[in-house]
């Protein structure tokens, strides 16, 4: 490639005054790939973000490991030798702590409220998992009693309870029988505090009380459901995980987070999957713009096409012109698009914020008005209209994806190969414009201008 071919391509960039029509589509290919480059960004980013805090949020909260017995003289009832299968794993490299739980389904009443909950007995009297100790917001970091029990924030405020509030909890006590079922445990307990793990679902479900105290409730003795185990570095978690089931044997289960999330998290994915292959399709639709625009430009250079062959350019020197045309539209859509996405990626909070504030705002201003024009209605004509009350409209509703905020996390090889995408896409598709524009003979488009 010679700089004639260079200029030249980038001079057919631009159109005359009297072909504006080709310049409009000339910025309409740049602008379908910057939006697509733009789109994949800022929603790859922002999906990796929530999927990131998410495993976050239920990494802290729940433990890595979990050990279960999974023996069929055994199974649903427990680990009675828990003390000794603890003291079996916890020299094993890499495991930071081990404790027992108990962990089960229950129904949470307080007043006229009864709602399902999940319970979860860990740590001792007079102290607490550190674990759990961080995303303590109000009241003591331990328990007091063997009555005393913490609940999310977003629960508290949910059924307007305080700290000092009386709560009762049903759950199934016992073992199971087929002689008489199972038979409900009722407890009453004290709402000790308040905890914020920024999962939703562990805000407003959960109830953590003490192991011995959830032993008690459930009626199952010296037992425990199962040993939680945190390790020092979570992407070590299967290799981990792997050295205690060998080490444990195989009448127990051993889980990461992971594979008991696993719908949550193939979700995730399969969500992520779903949106890049839909994005993908803008930039792959920018290729048959571009296709488009370079026919009606070879079309309308038909006669500069055949000036330059008659001055000796070579049909492959023409076909570069107009494929250097592609590139150079790839180009520029692609470095829109990545310095915009990224700036968009990671200041994403603030605009979604700044979205909202002239949302309600606009909102607002013409619920007033209506207001006035009800009102006056209602003194003209004795009608009884009334606007109702407006509620402030939430672009990212935490009820539906479990964070409050909006968390954005940028892979950088995605970012190159996402570019390398769109302008290898803009290449390709000026390779048949070039070639119809390189088989033209000179004579014939001269003869007809």
């Amino acid at each position: 490639m010679s700089l004639y071919e260079l200029f030249i391509g980038f001079r057919y960039l631009k159109a005359k005054k009297s072909q504006g029509f080709i310049s409009f589509n000339t910025l309409l290919s740049i602008f379908i790939v910057f939006i697509g480059v733009f789109m994949l960004i800022v929603v790859i980013s922002v999906m990796n973000g929530f999927q990131s805090q998410i495993k976050d949020k239920i990494l802290d909260v729940d433990a890595h490991i979990t050990i279960t017995n999974s023996s069929l003289e055994q199974r649903g009832e427990g680990i009675r030798n828990y003390n000794d299968l603890a003291k079996k794993i916890k020299d094993m490299k890499g495991i930071k702590s081990i404790s027992p739980f108990v962990q089960g389904q229950g129904l949470f009443r307080y007043r006229s409220y009864i709602s399902p909950v999940m319970l979860r007995g860990m740590g001792e009297v007079k102290g607490m998992a550190e674990d759990m100790k961080k995303f303590i917001v109000q009241g003591p970091k331990k328990f007091n009693s063997l009555r005393d029990v913490f609940i999310g924030s977003e629960m508290a405020w949910n059924y307007n309870l305080r700290i000092g509030s009386r709560i009762e909890l049903i759950v199934p006590k016992g073992q199971l029988s087929v002689r008489t079922g199972v038979t409900p445990g009722i407890g009453a307990y004290r709402v000790a505090g308040f905890f914020k793990t920024g999962y939703y679902e562990f805000d407003t479900k959960l109830i953590v009380l003490s192991f011995n105290s959830a032993q008690r409730l459930f009626d199952i003795g010296d037992v425990a459901w199962g040993l939680g185990i945190k390790v020092n570095d979570i992407y070590k978690m299967e290799s981990i995980a792997s050295n205690v089931r060998a080490r444990v044997g195989f009448s127990y289960d051993v889980q990461t987070a992971e594979q008991r999330n696993q719908n949550l998290f193939y979700a995730l994915r399969l969500e992520k999957l779903i949106m890049t292959i839909i994005l993908f399709l803008v930039i792959v639709s920018a290729g048959f713009t571009i296709m488009g625009t370079l026919v009606m430009v070879v079309m309308e250079k038909r006669k500069a096409i055949g000036i330059l062959k008659s001055m000796g350019a070579k049909p492959i020197s023409i076909m570069v012109i107009f494929i250097m045309e592609g590139f150079l539209i790839g180009v520029t859509g692609s470095i829109l698009g990545v310095v915009f996405g990224l700036a968009a990626s990671l200041n994403l909070e603030a605009i979604i914020k700044w979205v909202e504030v002239k949302i309600n705002n606009s909102m607002v201003f013409f619920y007033n008005i209506a207001g006035f024009l009800y009102e006056s209605m209602n003194k003209l004509f004795g009608t009884e209209l009334h606007t109702g009350i407006y509620q402030n409209v939430s672009l990212v509703p935490k009820n539906v994806y479990y964070i409050d905020t909006i968390p954005t996390e940028i892979n950088p090889e995605f970012v190159v190969m996402i570019s390398i995408f769109a302008v290898f896409l803009a290449t390709v598709a000026a390779i048949f414009p070039s070639w119809q524009a390189s088989r033209q003979r000179p004579v014939e488009t001269i003869r007809y201008e």
